[in-house]
């Protein structure tokens, strides 16, 4: 009886090391971006501790923008999609925009984050910085697993991807002032449904732009040549 109580209790650490496992990052993890376009003289292809790859141009002094206006960012993969997909298509941009303005307003980087609602002309004046992008991988993957003996839960499915590129616009004179790239690929642990896992995936997207943008506005980021 001790010992089928032992087994009991070494088959439940091990179940519940699987889904901790599944729950211990936000999202699907951090890979590098692949293919990223940039801009015709500005290419994101620095390493940064949070956004992924990142280009700065020479010069580029965020203090001196007390704003920035926040763009919905499209998706332009150009894949085919399943249905589940098509609707995440419509419904994370928004989603993803909300993420950057709520996360960036309470780092008080800049005095004044706006959101900029889709339809609307995008804002320009002096002193505005202009946060542009777009979706460019969007796959939702599924959330089939099954368990495999002494492995713990096992992803069958396609993998979670996702990818943006973002440019950081001065809006008075319209000049790409920094682009990033950033992508989060993983299978899916089993344990939330896809729509959740590509949510917190781009959480997760929100939570390190956001992280650079507030390091950019302290001047703690490095400049291209």
């Amino acid at each position: 009886m001790a010992t089928q109580t032992a087994w009991r209790g070494a088959l439940i650490v091990v179940a519940l090391s699987a889904v901790c496992a599944g729950c211990s990052t936000l999202g699907a993890a951090q890979q590098v971006p692949v293919s990223p376009v940039g801009t015709a003289d500005l290419k994101p292809t620095k390493p940064d501790p949070s956004a992924g790859l990142v280009a700065v141009r020479s010069g580029f002094d965020a203090k001196k923008y007390p704003a920035i206006a926040i763009v919905s960012f499209p998706v332009t993969d150009s894949g085919a999609m399943s249905k589940e997909e098509a609707k995440l298509t419509v419904s994370i941009p928004p989603y993803f925009q909300l993420q950057i303005v709520q996360r960036l307003r309470a780092t008080n980087a800049f005095a004044r984050v706006d959101l900029v609602t889709e339809g609307t002309a995008a804002p320009s004046g002096e002193g505005l910085l202009r946060l542009e992008g777009r979706i460019t991988r969007l796959a939702a993957g599924d959330d089939t697993s099954a368990w495999v003996p002494f492995s713990g839960y096992s992803r069958l499915g396609d993998r979670m991807k996702a990818q943006i590129e973002t440019s950081l616009v001065d809006a008075q004179t319209g000049q790409v002032m920094a682009v990033t790239a950033d992508r989060r690929e993983a299978p899916n642990s089993g344990f939330q449904t896809a729509e959740s896992y590509v949510e917190e995936s781009f959480q997760a997207l929100a939570r390190d732009l956001v992280l650079f943008l507030e390091r950019l506005s302290k001047g703690q980021v490095a400049r291209s040549n």
